[in-house]
């Protein structure tokens, strides 16, 4: 597990064994947000499906992200806990040429690339898969931190993940899930020749709209 992942585990695996969740209530509820994304192809969402079918035969009641909402951020425009001074489609009719111009000019400069997930991680509020590090994603906030400026923050983190689950009720068993966790390895990888930017109109992206396709070039020669 890449140190990231394993920083994540040992901050939250001390809430999630003693069931201190942070219990979804705004699952299926309107909301607004623009995000800047890229979303696994149908191969890749149906291997993380399964993945989902087994987590699920030992938690049944987590509620389940769906195959069309699967989605890796790569930076949050205007997020969807935070609210600013106007509203969000008045500072997205704003600024959003100004910010597709940014993000243009620096994914301009990417080429096509593959993310790796390999492991799970359960955090107190969700149960994600993490992309393997190095990786673009990574690399591309970096680049984009001292140049995309936003009315809030522009990530959670570091990290670079899917959200697979999020939880309805406490845990039934938050220990046999979180030894599951730690011995399960798969193998997912996720090809990504463009990101999206969508807005959400219900959480978690159960119900969104692509605003903006951003396409990656393809690798030069040799």
């Amino acid at each position: 597990m890449n140190h990231l992942a394993a920083g994540v585990r040992r901050q939250h695996s001390a809430a999630v064994l003693s069931n201190r969740l942070r219990l979804e209530h705004r699952w299926g509820q309107p909301c607004l947000a623009y995000n800047v994304c890229t979303r696994p192809g149908a191969a890749a969402a149906a291997a993380l499906s399964a993945i989902q079918e087994r987590t699920l035969s030992l938690e049944p009641s987590l509620l389940r992200v769906p195959a069309p909402a699967l989605h890796a951020n790569l930076a949050w425009l205007l997020p969807v806990h935070q609210e600013f001074g106007r509203p969000k489609d008045e500072l997205w009719r704003r600024h959003g040429p100004g910010w597709i111009s940014i993000l243009t000019g620096v994914l301009g400069t990417a080429e096509r690339f593959r993310l790796c997930y390999r492991r799970l991680v359960a955090t107190d509020s969700a149960i994600i898969a993490v992309a393997g590090e190095p990786n673009r994603i990574t690399a591309l906030r970096r680049d984009l931190k001292p140049v995309l400026l936003v009315p809030g923050g522009l990530s959670a983190g570091e990290l670079v993940h899917i959200t697979l689950f999020r939880y309805a009720t406490p845990l039934r068993d938050p220990a046999a899930l979180l030894r599951w966790l730690a011995v399960t390895e798969f193998h997912v990888d996720v090809d990504v020749s463009e990101f999206l930017i969508v807005r959400e109109r219900v959480f978690p992206s159960l119900d969104y709209e692509i605003v903006h396709r951003l396409a990656l070039p393809a690798a030069g020669p040799g």
